[in-house]
């Protein structure tokens, strides 16, 4: 009967694990009420979300015009891009043919029916007019285009020197254009595509550089819709990466990547990479059991753990408790801290039926070590609920899964074991007095055989060594950059890698500036200025800005004269002609645009009916550079009180990945340390409470500030940098420690109730336990080192720093805490208050028979 409603519950449980979703949006990383993920929604309603990149390296002896004149090439790139459009989930496409169709249309299409009346002009003077349909190739239009128009009113505008050198500039260009057939103006057409591609000094056009950085380079940008689910937006990056990758060009090298794949190849490995490294727990703890666990049916407790996995992760899903990067680290913890309680309730029903204490071993077992279990369960959830104060809302999730898990684990691992072994010892009793300590009951014997008299000394130690810890947390070092989180021989981080060495970037910093009217001088000038001054002041990190405004501004730019900022009539006009997928990425507007019905308006909860785009292709570094970007961003551009502020009723608001993950490390630093002391602090108020004594409390907390501390004294002395996921491994340990601190002293004052003096009493808990001990520490720290096999740096730096410090917390537990529970209990500071009365304790003689 047992057994059919264990299966039952295991079958309902095992249906929620269907229902765990994967979560690797903004809202993992981000709190909804921070201005970060308010400004990163409000962005990718605007703009859409995160573009796949793609690097087109020529080769040597040949240019970036041969992706255009050569047929085969222009047609392939024309078709693969085609196809990206059509794929769900795809808002825009910007590729070569996109970005000199944007010149083109700037330089050919007459705008002179949709300017303004020129003020200045002559009464009775004839007013500009375009020559038949605007965008039809002539002389007159071009006269009349927006660039011409532009370069003109900035000759006018000029004086000195600069007017002189803008007047010859213009003239060399004049000259291009005029030897030119207008029938010739195609894109392909070599002189026309030479002339849209390279300036007067014979450099690629300012305005050309976001997707031809050189004459041997160039990108296609293709753009995600914002905001997307986990799912379609994997499918939507699949299906685009699928299509680059069958895009062949001649004489050119392709390399696609990214943040969209970067994030897919993230959500791939939370699918995978957690069943992985939970399996390589399960060998690991296989090998374990059968070597150490002398006991019958050794095994049992791996396949009490698998079904409290079940459950735990059966309850997740029904709780709707997310997976994210950190929860994959979920399944070997679990397996690591939960086989503990199987292993302790099987080594003590073996222990109870070989010595024969009672008739009943299974009731004396439970009697005895049940209440004890419950115990050390509570210890790890008040340790895994101070990640409940985590700023990462995925380090909730992570903390939630734990405490959740290790509860249900606890109960499986109470009932399983009793349950099985109460059939087995019905059917097919333990012979009696058969009972061996064992040489790991030996060793943990004479590991706790320290003199009482140590105890003041080891306290005061490890004081120190706590507060050390302290002293040195601050200067350690976070890894913060999210290159090196994942594996670096995977195909999205080479590529990352080879477009950072060849185009100088591989990721995006937005900014948005919105306004109810962006087209007015002063919001354009000051985005000028703001685009050409960060660049100035950052080279490395901000390569090149894309925006319409620096575009148009970019068209104006002759050597050795002063930038002139674009007039905001001629950029509106640029807008106008641009191409649809250009459009859509550079301004956002709440209106309906006729001319490109594909372009969704920006929703009519926008703060703004309108926005400009920067887009800053930003260099490799880490999440700290960017942050001193975006903080100056923020500071400067204030509305209230920046130096720099934008024009009354404009917002200059930094968004994208960048800031994202900037936010990020902002709440990973603001309370990474203080998860750990809260962690220490509830279970140390728990312990107190439930043991009713503060002095029982800080002594099962003593090996936890060793670990802590040593972990940052070791970091610091070999000047690690640490995972960021070290903000979930103080919880960790604490959880892992004190199940075994709780269950040594309660054992210990178990066998003072049975008349032992307290030296007796620790030795007899270290020969008899030892066994279950060394097993469940072995286990508990595979369990959480195994995630050091993790591909992702990310995780398996964290496995490593984490595992050691369990390592050192079970040690300290076997070390320090037996002669400090002599000490202490010579006092009556331990056992006093808590003794039962108890049946007389059965001697184990050397040849390993009970006698009593």
């Amino acid at each position: 009967m047992v057994a059919l409603v264990g299966l039952i519950v295991t079958l309902i449980l095992g249906y929620g694990i269907t229902r765990l979703s994967f979560a690797t949006g903004t809202d993992s990383y981000l709190n909804a009420d921070d201005e970060a993920y308010k400004a990163s929604i409000d962005y990718q309603d605007r703009f859409g979300g995160e573009a796949n990149l793609t690097v087109i390296t020529m080769d040597e002896g040949h240019t970036v015009t041969e992706l255009l004149t050569n047929e085969k090439n222009r047609a392939a790139i024309e078709k693969a891009s085609a196809e990206l459009r059509k794929v769900p989930g795809i808002r825009g496409v910007v590729d070569p043919i996109v970005a000199l169709q944007l010149s083109h249309n700037l330089i050919t299409i007459c705008v002179a029916d949709r300017l303004a009346p020129d003020p200045d002009a002559s009464p009775g003077a004839p007013a500009p007019s375009c020559d038949g349909d605007p965008a039809s190739p002539s002389i007159a239009n071009a006269l009349n285009s927006v660039a011409a128009t532009s370069l003109a009113r900035a000759i006018e505008s000029s004086e000195g020197e600069d007017h002189a050198l803008r007047e010859e500039d213009n003239a060399i260009t004049s000259g291009k254009v005029l030897s030119i057939p207008p029938t010739d103006w195609v894109i392909g057409n070599p002189a026309w595509t030479e002339f849209l591609l390279f300036d007067n000094q014979g450099e690629v056009r300012l305005a050309q550089r976001p997707v031809f950085p050189d004459s041997t380079h160039a990108m296609i940008l293709a753009r995600f819709d914002g905001n997307m689910k986990v799912d379609p937006a994997t499918e939507a990056t699949n299906k685009a990466y699928d299509i680059i990758e069958g895009l062949e060009l001649e004489n050119a090298e392709i390399r696609t990547t990214g943040a969209p794949k970067l994030l897919v190849e993230i959500n791939d490995y939370l699918r995978g990479g957690m069943l992985q490294l939970g399996g390589i727990a399960l060998a690991i703890m296989v090998l374990i059991l059968l070597l150490l666990f002398d006991v019958r049916w050794r095994l049992l407790p791996l396949a009490v753990i698998l079904v409290g996995v079940i459950w735990a992760f059966g309850t997740a899903g029904f709780l709707g408790i997310p997976l994210t990067l950190v929860t994959v680290a979920g399944l070997p913890v679990m397996l690591g801290i939960g086989i503990d309680y199987a292993i302790q309730m099987h080594a003590r029903v073996e222990e109870e039926a070989v010595i024969g204490r009672s008739g009943h071993p299974i009731q004396e077992t439970a009697r005895n070590l049940g209440p004890a279990l419950l115990v050390v369960t509570f210890d790890a959830v008040f340790a895994f609920v101070a990640l409940q104060w985590a700023k990462v809302p995925m380090l909730r999730d992570f903390g939630l899964l734990l405490a959740i898990g290790v509860a249900v684990i606890c109960i499986a691992s109470i009932i399983v074991p009793l349950a099985t072994l109460g059939i087995r010892e019905y059917r097919r009793p333990t012979p009696k007095g058969e009972y061996r300590e064992g040489w790991l009951g030996r060793l943990v014997e004479k590991l706790g055989g320290l003199p009482a008299v140590s105890a003041i000394p080891l306290a005061i130690a490890s004081i120190a060594i706590f507060f050390g810890g302290i002293v040195v947390e601050e200067k350690l070092h976070i890894q913060t950059d999210p290159v090196k989180w994942v594996n670096p021989e995977s195909e999205v981080i080479r590529n990352l890698q080879y477009a950072e060495k060849e185009v100088g970037g591989s990721s995006e910093l937005g900014v948005f500036i919105e306004s109810d009217d962006v087209f007015t001088q002063p919001v354009v000038d000051h985005v000028d200025e703001f685009a050409t001054r960060y660049l100035a002041e950052h080279p490395k990190d901000l390569v090149v800005a894309s925006s319409i405004v620096t575009i148009i501004g970019d068209l104006l730019a002759v050597p050795g004269t002063e930038r002139v900022h674009p007039e905001a009539e001629l950029v509106k006009l640029g807008w106008e002609v641009a191409p649809c997928d250009i459009k859509s990425s550079v301004v956002s507007t709440t209106a309906e645009d006729p001319a490109c019905p594909q372009n969704e308006p920006a929703p009519s909860t926008s703060a703004a009916d309108q926005a400009f785009n920067i887009a800053f292709l930003t260099g490799p570094g880490s999440l700290e550079q960017r942050k001193v970007i975006v903080e100056d961003i923020r500071t400067n551009q204030d509305p209230e009180t920046g130096d720099d502020k934008p024009p009354a009723g404009t917002t200059v608001t930094p968004s994208g990945l960048v800031v994202v993950g900037v936010g990020l490390l902002d709440n990973l630093e603001k309370n990474r340390i203080l998860l750990t002391y809260l962690s220490i602090a509830f279970v140390g108020i728990f312990l107190a409470i439930r043991m009713k004594s503060i002095v029982r409390s800080l002594l099962s907390l003593v090996p936890v500030l060793i670990a802590v501390g040593v972990s940052s004294l070791v970091a610091y002395w070999l000047d690690l940098e640490l995972s960021p996921m070290t903000a979930v491994g103080g919880p960790l340990v604490v959880a892992a420690c004190t199940e075994f601190t709780s269950l040594i002293l309660l054992r210990f004052v178990e066998e003072r109730g049975r008349g032992l003096d307290p030296k007796e009493a620790v030795d007899v808990t270290g020969a008899r336990t030892g066994r279950a001990f060394i097993v469940s520490a072995l286990t508990a720290i595979a369990g959480v080192a195994v995630i050091s096999f993790s591909s992702m740096p990310l995780l398996r730096d964290f496995g490593r720093v984490v595992g050691m410090n369990v390592a050192v917390a079970l040690l300290s537990a076997l070390v320090v805490l037996p002669p400090m529970l002599v000490w202490a209990d010579k006092w009556g500071l331990v056992s006093k208050g808590m003794i039962k009365p108890q049946e007389p304790m059965i001697p184990v003689e050397p040849d390993g028979k009970a006698h009593g």
